[in-house]
């Protein structure tokens, strides 16, 4: 029995893993700011650390007037490209209605988050050549099937994401 019980549960990890591995990943359905976003599917889900995140899709000149801010339309995230280390704005206004929103910046292929759930915020962050800026909110909640495709039920509603220079004190 134990020996059953061994091979299911390794049986029913290849099957998992295989499942993920066939998922092609594609980002989420660019809004303007003061858009809801109201669904993803599972190709919309990245997986970062051990949670799946929803990386919002924005017009980037919505969110930042500077130059040397590349947006990458593939990963949804916005990465400093200056030449010097330097402060920075960052701020936010969301609702939401269950959703677990983020705004995080990431570093050396690690992501933090800095606004603890507060909806409305501001975040000074000093940041060097390759850092990230990115709003996500965690995957999960009611499905339903559309035209035979799953999708998961969000609302969320991004009112502000703005990065700026800091103003010198």
């Amino acid at each position: 029995m134990k020996t059953i019980i061994i091979w299911s549960v390794f049986v029913l990890s290849v099957i998992s893993s295989c499942q993920q591995a066939d998922i092609e990943y594609y980002p989420i359905e660019k809004h303007h700011l003061g858009e809801t976003y109201t669904s993803y599917t599972i190709n919309n889900v990245m997986q970062s650390d051990s949670a799946g995140v929803v990386v919002f899709n924005f017009y980037p000149e919505e969110v930042t007037s500077l130059s040397y801010i590349n947006y990458d339309e593939a990963t949804c995230v916005f990465t400093f490209h200056r030449g010097e280390t330097a402060d920075y704005l960052i701020s936010w206004d969301y609702e939401t209605d269950g959703n677990y929103v983020e705004v995080q910046y990431g570093q050396n292929a690690m992501w933090y988050t800095v606004n603890e759930q507060k909806h409305t915020g501001e975040y000074l962050l000093r940041a060097n050549d390759g850092m990230s800026v990115r709003m996500c909110m965690r995957s999960g909640g009611s499905m339903y099937i559309e035209n035979g495709e799953t999708f998961y039920q969000a609302n969320v509603t991004v009112m502000k994401f703005s990065i700026e220079e800091a103003a010198e004190e």
